[in-house]
């Protein structure tokens, strides 16, 4: 399906007011404004986010409470358990916790359930196992905020509960000591969209200062927090969160963090990555730390996981770092399988003419595995997906969808077929019965016809406006990167170029199958080498279109052989 390009208008006043207040080039401001930066204070501090701009988690009542509580533990010689989730979001916030409640040499043990046996959150056959463990209090993260039930059960075995959860709270909140989650109704938050290990570096830090009896901490917590934040960032870029306010100081002084750690998971992780050489960023933590994390999770436990993340042995971080490539390529095994079974199953199936949420369902499926391919279903067929997988009578179902499609309402709308479910507005989790499948397609397609509009099922390429090959200059494209990192929320710049011929003979490169295009784009006198990556297949119509061309594409500054600007095209349109 051809792609819709578009791009917000032009604000000529606006662009001029932040190129005169800052004293940046055109472009730059025009990209900010595009990224909904509409003021010199908040554009400053876009491009220059600093620690100092982060909000104190003091602020908030309820962290406070948490503080309070988790001080007084920690002074008793109560014992504390940390409960998170399994994905790398939960891994990240659990280990973050846990290495600081180690330095405070606390009375800690940690649970994280089975994705398979368990599911998400919090669930009574765990409770039970940390009551007779004597806990004292449980500090959840990424989870928790939908425990209305567990939450009762915990109260009445005096167990005192707090929550860090950044999913969207339901009708009903659970009865706990405190709920630090940014999404409350009157919250203390100004910033609403910190990932569990954004809200779990914020109690490390709140706990820092109530230690510290100061908002200045001590040195030796200053220096535990500056390291911390490399797993905040960890685990607040894979969860894709967006990379604004926040989570971009986040994100950027986290992935420093990263760059120059020392410990001994993180150096294993980069060297079974391969990345042991190479400065980490978001990509880097999307497709390759993030998958190898959340892989043993998928497959079976995050214990390896979340050992490789605590562990201060490096001999014993590479072997449980091989454990979780073992897991990660062996879940790219069944991932292809399951995404060729399910493409043979729409087929036969699914009339997608008429079908507006594919709702899919199978015996022979993993439920670790559901949600990647629900995410390729989406992007392939541009209409929301779920993917259940049955075991004993019972579906666990992930659930991805497109934007303007909000799942939490649709899946309020079918709750009557449902067990439970939770998430956010583009990825959802959900459990059902197996017989209740058929009605629960009916009912959320019933609600999608009603609420799900023609142009949310066009695939659409967001771009930042028309970009002239002539005003494309290596320190044009050096001043772009002050809005790195790049992430949800903050993508990387798409510009559109037309009136575009191909110079000289294309090329298809990429191993034998040349999986990639190769060629170069001349717009008026102005020339540029660029490379299309996956769309090798598409060389014999290049250079069969006798006509212009037009192109999106995303400037860089290439150093093979001599630094030159570069175009790695995102869509090509055939004039």
């Amino acid at each position: 399906m051809e792609k819709k390009w578009t791009y917000p208008p032009p604000d000529k006043e606006l662009q001029a007011r932040l190129v005169s207040s800052l004293r940046i080039s055109p472009l730059l401001a025009r990209l900010l404004i595009n990224r909904g930066i509409n003021d010199p204070d908040s554009a400053h501090a876009f491009l220059q986010p600093k620690m100092t701009h982060l909000s104190n988690p003091l602020d908030d009542q309820e962290m406070e409470k948490a503080a309070r509580r988790l001080a007084q533990a920690v002074r008793a010689g109560e014992r504390i358990a940390v409960y998170g989730d399994y994905d790398v979001d939960g891994i990240t916030g659990t280990a973050l916790l846990l290495q600081f409640f180690d330095l405070l040499k606390a009375n800690v043990t940690w649970y994280i359930p089975q994705r398979v046996d368990e599911g998400y959150g919090l669930n009574r056959e765990a409770i039970e196992r940390l009551a007779l463990d004597g806990v004292n209090v449980i500090v959840t993260v990424d989870c928790g905020i939908t425990s209305v039930v567990e939450a009762d059960i915990l109260k009445a075995k005096g167990i005192d509960l707090i929550i860090t959860d950044h999913h969207e709270p339901g009708n009903k909140l659970p009865e706990a000591l405190a709920i630090i989650n940014p999404k409350l109704p009157g919250s203390g938050y100004t910033f609403r969209e910190f990932s569990g290990a954004g809200l779990a570096f914020k109690l490390c830090w709140a706990l820092a200062e109530t230690f510290s009896m100061q908002r200045k901490v001590t040195p030796q917590f200053r220096s535990f927090l500056l390291d911390a934040i490399g797993l905040a960032a960890l685990g607040t870029i894979a969860d894709s969160v967006p990379l604004l306010g926040e989570n971009r100081i986040l994100a950027k002084h986290g992935l420093e963090s990263l760059n120059r750690s020392v410990h001994p998971g993180i150096l294993a992780l980069k060297e079974v990555s391969n990345l042991a050489n190479s400065t980490i960023n978001p990509r880097h933590v999307g497709f390759r730390l993030g998958p190898r994390l959340n892989a043993a999770g998928r497959l079976w436990t995050a214990t390896f996981s979340l050992e490789l993340l605590t562990t201060q042995h490096l001999d014993k971080a590479r072997k449980l770092a091989q454990q979780l490539e073992n897991y990660n390529r062996e879940r790219q095994k069944i991932q292809t399988e399951m995404l060729d079974s399910t493409k043979e199953k729409i087929k036969k199936e699914v009339d997608l003419d008429s079908t507006w949420v594919i709702v899919l369902d199978s015996e022979s499926w993993h439920p670790g595995i559901v949600g990647i391919v629900a995410s390729r279903l989406v992007e392939e067929f541009h209409k929301p997906a779920i993917m259940i997988a049955i075991r004993d009578g019972e579906g666990h179902g992930s659930a991805r969808s497109v934007p303007g499609f909000h799942l939490p309402a649709a899946l309020e709308a079918s709750r009557s077929k449902l067990i439970s479910f939770g998430g956010h507005s583009q990825a959802a989790g959900l459990k059902i019965k197996k017989e209740d499948v058929q009605d629960f397609r009916r009912l959320i397609n019933q609600f999608a016809s009603a609420s799900i509009k023609k142009e949310h099922l066009q695939p659409t390429l967001y771009t930042d406006g028309e970009l002239a090959f002539k005003d494309i200059t290596i320190p044009q494209v050096r001043e772009l990167e002050h809005l790195m990192p790049y992430g949800e929320g903050n993508p990387e710049p798409i510009f559109v170029a037309g009136g575009l011929r191909v110079a000289g003979q294309p090329c298809r490169v990429g191993g034998q199958s040349g999986r990639h295009l190769s060629l170069y784009l001349r717009q008026g006198d102005v020339s540029f080498r660029a490379i299309a990556f996956y769309m090798g297949e598409m060389m014999a119509h290049v250079e069969g279109h006798p006509g212009p061309l037009s192109v999106a594409f995303t400037p860089k500054v290439s150093s093979w052989r001599d630094e030159a600007v570069e175009l790695e095209v995102k869509d090509i349109r055939f004039d």
